[in-house]
């Protein structure tokens, strides 16, 4: 696993900002072995190029991703919690998210305010923030009603450092019950062992690694 800042921008000004954002880079293999199938877009060229900050956005910015993650999941979308949604629905709605979803983060980015949109992944993780890196998600966007979009990172500390490890759309009540969540779970589990086992629990410390 690799990193890459994302803000800022300029590497220069790292130790100005109060928030250091970064995000994960997973290789081929490391996706596929988090539960990815070998012949899904995401671990093959161009998208697995990219970190998983800004490979989600090319993803849900593709058609024909949207039209095959439908298909895909389309037991979940024939679900009461979905509303009879039809794929055009789908695409259209996850098109129109995902420009303010864009927009949003740029705007907490800069303003330093991700931490305020931050939630733990449990209460069992909050009480331990003040201590250790915990796991967290982030709430974004809308389906067909549905506050639909998740971001999953490690708080490595509190309104600080924040390491992206990855993204997916909402498409089971219980969210840990669906395959896309489980993916995401082994990407947070996979960064979370990696930071802790080498210390980083701070900012500073992670800048140095």
């Amino acid at each position: 696993m690799l990193y890459d800042l994302i803000y800022p921008i300029n590497e220069g000004k790292i130790q100005e900002v109060p928030c250091v954002i970064a995000a994960a880079y997973f290789d081929r293999e490391e996706l596929i072995g988090f539960g990815i199938d070998s012949k899904s877009y995401e671990v093959n060229e161009p998208f697995v190029e990219d970190n998983e900050f800004e490979k989600v956005f090319k993803l849900w910015d593709s058609p024909l991703y949207l039209r095959k993650f439908f298909a895909e999941h389309i037991n979940y979308f024939k679900q009461e919690y979905w509303d009879d949604i039809t794929e055009d629905e789908f695409v259209e709605d996850v098109t129109k998210s995902l420009n303010k979803i864009r927009v949003e983060f740029i705007k907490l980015f800069t303003n330093h305010k991700l931490n305020t949109v931050v939630e733990p992944l449990d209460l069992d993780e909050a009480k331990l923030r003040l201590h250790k890196s915990i796991r967290v998600k982030i709430k974004q966007g809308w389906i067909h009603g549905r506050f639909a979009f998740r971001f999953y990172a490690i708080e490595i500390e509190e309104g600080k450092c924040y390491l992206i490890t990855g993204a997916t759309i909402k498409i089971h009540k219980d969210m840990f019950k669906a395959p896309n969540t489980k993916v995401e779970m082994a990407k947070l589990e996979y960064a979370l062992k990696d930071l802790s086992s080498n210390g980083i629990d701070t900012k500073e410390l992670f800048l140095n690694y």
